[in-house]
């Protein structure tokens, strides 16, 4: 008996697999998330106070989440090697973002295509980057040098009256470039990170970009503590204490919440989807030979991905909608008490202080978890998950 094969096509194979409407769709939420989410940090963490910037001028420099500021920083105390139209500096908006975003698409792509060839190419092209690297340092410097040695006689290249014989600060001119290049790294090197962990499949880029967009948001907290801040002021603007009214939605989110809410899902999915591509590839690449060509392992790899696509927006949107809710849930509470009271407590403790500030939203979603815990004992919600099961799985058949 003659077992049935696959289309050579549709079989289990990577190279096939990387050309799958649903791996290139996974591939391609992850990188539209990255992008969005680098937008709304810099919108977020990317400016400094108003304070800083009346004090420093444009000029200053501040750690925020934006790289303009420290670029025309190094502008204003000499020249800068990378032109302007690369950096952004003289754009205003995304279009700062726009020419380095393209360098990084085409630094991933040629990764990929090396990571596609054989180790030697990959060793040779690793040479040739050290060896220009070292002419870059050694070659301007040496030739100015002999030059000036030929016209001028000996002399030492460095604490010379006149500049043009310090032939030392062509050694020191690649320190300037990487300068810049640390700048530009404040924000697209998790870019640069992610977008080759997403089409190089490499789990540790991708869980590097999402610790440095951590780090990021904990390094600004800290700063713009009020408690830091008394002491030592760095410069960045501080987001506000209170989160605010909802206003958003019909009153479920407010626009701050909305901002930081934004950011979380959208790290959510450049992760989920990002590790996604990763974690079903490897599962197909431990199929043994025979198996890549079955129709029902083909089936199974099948419904395995298109599962995991429903699932990630169904949960993305119940995790937004849960968070939302969380946020707002002691407003609800207490507008729930004062339907049935109609007592003025209500509407003393809805207005404190405290209640819209930070903390005051950890209490809110400590309630909300606390209810829906003890929600259990009275809600079905297994026969409610089954209901959803069933349903899904009607939709899919």
């Amino acid at each position: 008996m003659v077992m049935d094969v696959v289309p050579d096509s549709k079989t289990l194979h990577i190279t096939k697999l990387r050309l799958r409407w649903q791996v290139l769709l996974l591939q391609v939420i992850s990188t539209f998330s990255l992008l969005l989410l680098m937008r709304k940090m810099s919108e977020l963490f990317g400016s400094c106070s108003e304070q800083f910037v009346a004090n420093n001028g444009t000029t200053g420099w501040c750690p925020s989440y934006e790289h303009t500021r420290g670029l025309m920083w190094m502008k204003s105390n000499g020249n800068t090697i990378l032109p302007d139209f690369v950096t952004g500096i003289n754009e205003t908006g995304f279009d700062t973002f726009t020419i380095p975003v393209i360098i990084c698409f085409i630094i991933t792509g040629l990764w990929v295509l090396v990571l596609t060839r054989g180790e030697r190419l990959q060793l040779m092209i690793k040479r040739t980057f050290s060896i220009l690297i070292a002419a870059w340092f050694l070659i301007p410097f040496l030739i100015s040098w002999l030059i000036g040695l030929v016209t001028q006689g000996f002399y030492l290249p460095f604490n010379q009256s006149d500049s043009q014989y310090n032939h030392i600060d062509l050694v020191l001119q690649p320190f300037e470039f990487f300068f810049e290049l640390v700048f530009l790294g404040i924000v697209f090197a998790p870019i640069l990170a992610g977008l080759v962990g997403i089409w190089s499949l490499s789990k540790r880029m991708i869980t590097w970009a999402t610790s440095y967009f951590l780090i990021v948001i904990g390094i600004h907290a800290m700063l713009t503590f009020e408690g830091v801040t008394s002491a030592v002021d760095v410069g960045l603007k501080p987001l506000s204490a209170q989160i605010g009214e909802a206003t958003l939605f019909g009153g479920l989110i407010s626009p701050l919440g909305f901002d930081l809410l934004t950011v979380a899902i959208l790290l959510l999915l450049f992760l989920e989807s990002g590790l996604a591509v990763i974690s079903n590839l490897e599962y197909a690449s431990l199929l043994p030979e025979a198996c890549k060509k079955d129709p029902e392992y083909v089936n199974q790899f099948n419904n395995l991905i298109h599962a995991h696509i429903a699932h990630l927006f169904g949960v993305i949107i119940i995790v937004a909608l849960t968070t939302a809710i969380a946020l707002e849930f002691d407003d609800f509470l207490i507008s729930f008490v004062a339907v049935l009271e109609g007592s003025q407590w209500s509407g003393q403790v809805k207005e404190s202080l405290e209640l819209q500030l930070t903390y005051g939203k950890v209490i809110s979603a400590s309630l909300f978890m606390i209810v829906v815990a003890g929600g259990r004992f009275v809600i079905p919600w297994q026969r409610i998950n089954g209901f959803i099961e069933t349903g899904l799985a009607k939709m899919r058949d």
